[in-house]
């Protein structure tokens, strides 16, 4: 695959996904708003019913998958901050299946963690590239964390791509009910 093509498809699924959040958010925030918020649940979770652990373990997996690309496959060189935003999002992919799989839908207790783990360090390493003199955790002397090698639509690059998946994972693990369930 032409690297000019995956970083379109990628920005593009960026851009779906940041849609989706900033949708099924808005909802929240509006149901919250009009007192309305438990018949939001509701609707959330029939309109995605069982298939939202499947989609948030296909939005870590296409991560997964995205950055072993990139710097596996075109060569592009890890920074510090990348690697731990991959060790937050890579477990993902296993709990996430195993939760699908079993429709263990309480896995959001420890799932959410490295939700938001992995989505510090992405929305650090995405201010880190507007201001780079504001670093305060230490980048490897190798790879700069504010190297841009994806730069679409003039704001995606490999933190926004992180962030926003780590975004889209958080929203697709609150739209599953609370109930503790699963499969013997």
């Amino acid at each position: 695959m032409d690297v000019a093509v995956a970083d379109r498809f990628f920005a593009l699924l960026t851009l779906a996904a940041l849609a989706a959040t900033l949708g099924m958010a808005g909802l929240a925030i509006t149901s919250r708003f009009w007192g309305t918020a438990d018949r939001l649940h509701i609707m959330l979770w029939d309109l995605i019913g069982d298939w939202a652990l499947w989609l948030a373990w296909a939005v870590a997996a296409t991560s997964l998958l995205g950055s072993l690309y990139y710097s596996e496959i075109v060569g592009y060189p890890p920074c510090s901050l990348c690697w731990y935003q991959r060790i937050a999002m890579y477990p993902l992919v296993v709990i996430l299946a195993i939760a699908a799989w079993r429709r263990f839908r309480a896995i959001r207790v420890y799932a959410l963690p490295l939700v938001v783990i992995g989505a510090l360090f992405a929305l650090y390493q995405y201010v880190l590239g507007y201001f780079p003199d504001s670093e305060v955790l230490g980048c490897s002397i190798d790879v700069s964390c504010t190297e841009r090698y994806v730069w679409e639509f003039g704001f995606i690059d490999f933190p926004f791509m992180a962030l926003v998946g780590f975004g889209f994972v958080g929203c697709l693990l609150a739209c599953a009910p609370s109930q503790a369930g699963g499969k013997s």
